[in-house]
């Protein structure tokens, strides 16, 4: 039986890897004594698929994953357990069963993913000055930039990955509202939008750190864009 559970990756653990985290998930599965089902081999593995691996330095309040278990369980007996066994950082929120219908194939989290929520939080020497920086960039309609990827660097222009995106004040800091294309179709990182504004608009701290939330991830379902856990 297949789930979507949702859960977030808080502000304290935002410099865990990826690799870390699916280490403290399993734990906390096996802690909850929860029947995951197991990859058949000569290594198997817990039967796991998170959505949309978060860069180390990033925390989420939207996070999923796919899990298999052996047998049917109550949706909030599941997260309680997980909840109860979870270390610092990590919280359950959501368990959604994910039917079948006969003869159709039920397409995993990751593979239908087409945008992402993000709150961007960008340090600055003056807000008032780089709030009108971000408005004039903001009025250019190619927004290019060099993407990094396994094949190599191009440029590329960002614009049309971002498909939404507000600016307001923070005492001394731009706040982004960001919604930008994600998945395996098409994406766009925060990390990169926060560079490439660093980068166009003066009164912004080059050297800051940048404070990133994914809030969450959406499919398109029709013509209506739906959370992850809405979409099943």
């Amino acid at each position: 039986m297949r789930y979507l559970i949702k859960y977030t990756k808080e502000s304290e653990i935002k410099f865990i890897s990826h690799l870390d985290l699916m280490r403290t998930i399993q734990r906390t599965i096996r802690r909850a004594d929860l029947p995951i089902e197991y990859s058949k081999g000569f290594n198997p593995h817990m039967t796991i698929s998170i959505a949309q691996p978060l860069s180390v330095g990033v925390y989420s309040s939207g996070e999923y994953m796919d899990v298999v278990f052996k047998e049917e369980m109550p949706l909030e007996e599941i997260v309680n357990l997980l909840n109860e066994n979870a270390p610092i950082g990590i919280k359950f929120l959501d368990a959604k069963k994910v039917e079948k219908e006969e003869n159709t194939k039920c397409p995993q989290a990751m593979a239908i993913i087409d945008e992402a929520k993000y709150k961007i939080k960008l340090k600055t020497i003056n807000s008032e000055e780089a709030l009108e920086g971000i408005k004039k960039l903001n009025n250019i309609k190619e927004w290019n930039t060099i993407k990094k990827s396994k094949k190599g660097e191009k440029d590329v222009d960002i614009r049309p990955l971002i498909k939404k995106i507000s600016f307001s004040k923070e005492d001394n800091y731009i706040v982004l509202n960001s919604t930008l294309a994600c998945g395996s179709r098409a994406n766009l990182s925060a990390s990169l939008l926060a560079d490439f504004i660093k980068n166009h608009v003066d009164a912004i701290e080059k050297d800051a750190f940048v404070d990133i939330e994914r809030i969450d991830m959406y499919a398109l379902k029709g013509k209506i864009m739906l959370p992850l856990n809405e979409y099943f």
